[in-house]
């Protein structure tokens, strides 16, 4: 069943970025493998258009009271975005086994 309303959903220039490292890494672990998951995150990612708001507020944000933000994950990705008129954007794909700070801060410092 589909849901009342499809949204578009758009990937911003970082979350792009996180999907090229991330199929970059997989190419060298794993070739075989690396397509089919690079595809099942994008595909989890783009479903948000029947129900955007299905996924939760991260936990970290959630402690400090912030809302705006959502995730859901494709193991053990999380998939980061927030939901606006129409539009789902998608801001960031990380590594759902490291601590979300510590990105954060590395991003900040490192550009």
């Amino acid at each position: 069943m589909r849901g009342s309303r499809e949204f578009r959903v758009v990937w911003t220039g970082p979350a792009a970025a996180d999907l090229e490292r991330i199929a970059l890494f997989l190419l060298g672990e794993s070739p075989l493998r690396a397509g089919p998951i690079v595809d099942r995150i994008v595909d989890r990612a783009e479903s948000l258009a029947e129900f955007p708001n299905r996924g939760r507020t991260p936990p970290e944000l959630r402690s400090i009271g912030d809302h705006t933000w959502r995730e859901i994950q494709e193991s053990p990705w999380r998939i980061i975005y927030r939901v606006g008129a129409g539009v789902v954007q998608i801001h960031a794909v990380l590594d759902g086994l490291r601590s979300l700070e510590d990105i954060l801060m590395e991003r900040i410092l490192h550009g």
